[in-house]
């Protein structure tokens, strides 16, 4: 027998039976920051809100086709006068809000973690992403978290939040160890940035990425990008060089577009999907519901299931996969020359990058 799994689609396998589609699920606990005085929430932040933007999040997470939900599990109101006031949670409310100090300014991100470990009024869950809300998104979403494995001791993030895509999938992408396109190039300091055709840029270590200059407000356009790399505009691309520029400059990691982010920021590329789902299975495995298995066609039962050490022969990757039709299988294109019987639940995906083939 021959099977084709087409790209895009999901093919879920129990014996004789058929069952609905299997998702890993990023779990949230929202945590909303309330005024140390009087304990007012932050203007326009509701629990519809946070459902609002995982619904639309997840929208965006159907289109990588790799299995990814993200689940609202609690919603939390914290701090406030009876808890602590300026002493308890809602010094943050105070920090960010009336000094105005960025939220990545040390010393404060790190006391900010220390105190969320440290205080039980924080509510920090050790398998949920914890977003912390102190203010909505009145001049850009967006957010800080933690990104392992610098940072895998931390697992507090900040939420500057609307009902949008954007805030949610760019912070957590950072939280399952994606950087941002220009990497650790500073805006507008040339710290952490090279020269490239006598252009300043950074990059995230990705090699389906290109390398960019940081912040919206240095390259902003995708001329920019591509005369950095290509020494010519775009226009004078190729459609291949075109499609490299198109999938940085319109990133879901990059900083462009402010005003229309929520719409056109959507990209995720095959690579950043890759250490996005094996940061999820290692650093950051207590968070998710599921663990992903790569599959590549091979000969010799190699490799450990990452993306860069993928199963060889597909019964490992199902083998692999737990009992109970919680992970998934990642097929890499080609054909899987082998003949099983696949007796437990579980969810083969095939990517994005073309067919995978089962059988003979």
């Amino acid at each position: 027998m021959k099977t084709k799994i087409l790209p895009f689609v999901l093919l879920l396998t129990i014996l004789q039976t058929s069952a609905f589609a299997q998702y890993v699920d990023i779990r949230l606990s929202i945590k909303v920051i309330l005024n140390p005085t009087n304990s007012a929430r932050p203007a326009g932040v509701n629990n519809a809100l946070f459902y609002a933007a995982a619904e639309s999040s997840n929208e965006w997470m159907a289109r990588y086709w790799r299995g990814y939900r993200f689940r609202v599990t609690e919603v939390l109101y914290i701090g406030g006068p009876s808890e602590g006031g300026t002493n308890g949670p809602s010094k943050w409310w105070w920090i960010w809000n009336d000094l105005g100090i960025d939220m990545r300014d040390q010393p404060y991100w790190g006391r900010f973690q220390s105190d969320t470990k440290t205080n039980n009024l924080y509510r920090l869950r050790n398998d949920q992403v914890n977003f912390y809300v102190i203010r909505p998104a009145t001049s850009g979403t967006g957010g800080a978290c933690p990104i392992p494995p610098g940072e895998v001791s931390d697992t507090a993030c900040v939420g500057l939040v609307n009902d949008g895509p954007f805030w949610l999938v760019h912070e957590t992408g950072h939280f399952f160890g994606l950087s941002h396109t220009h990497g650790g190039c500073g805006c507008p300091s040339t710290s952490g940035c090279s020269l490239m055709n006598g252009y300043w840029v950074g990059d995230d270590g990705i090699a389906d990425t290109l390398p960019e200059g940081a912040g919206d407000f240095c390259f902003t356009t995708r001329d920019h990008i591509s005369r950095a790399n290509f020494n010519k505009f775009y226009t004078n691309c190729t459609p291949s060089e075109r499609f490299l520029v198109d999938n940085t400059y319109f990133n879901v990691m990059s900083y462009h577009n402010p005003n229309t982010k929520d719409q056109v920021e959507d990209v995720m590329t095959e690579l950043q999907l890759d250490g996005h789902a094996d940061t999820a299975g290692s650093y950051r495995a207590a968070f998710v519901s599921g663990h992903t298995w790569f599959a590549r066609p091979g000969i010799f039962p190699s490799g450990s299931g990452s993306s860069t050490d993928e199963y060889q022969l597909l019964s490992l990757a199902i083998n692999a996969a737990d009992s109970f039709g919680g992970d998934l299988v990642a097929l890499r294109p080609g054909s899987y020359n082998q003949q099983l019987t696949i007796s437990k639940p579980v969810t083969l995906r095939a990517t994005r990058a073309g067919w995978a083939t089962i059988g003979k």
